[in-house]
């Protein structure tokens, strides 16, 4: 979700949804034009997991939004 006090948008909030490929794609274009800073990790895409599905989805959620801030 994202907030803007922009006049250039007419909605104040909206909500974007990306696949875990996307977050994919922009590691790698990252990676291309980063030279030696290094490009955090992504959160693992799938393996063993013990808990539920929602579980698993927060998590990921929650790794893919520190792949974000760093």
């Amino acid at each position: 979700f994202f907030q803007t006090n922009s006049k250039a948008f007419t909605a104040k909030t909206s909500c974007v949804r990306r696949r875990y490929r996307e977050f994919a794609w922009l590691r790698r274009q990252l990676q291309k034009n980063a030279g030696l800073v290094p490009v955090p990790e992504l959160p693992g895409k799938s393996g063993f997991f013990v808990g539920s599905t929602d579980e698993f989805i927060e998590r990921r959620r929650q790794g893919l939004q520190q792949f974000l801030e760093r």
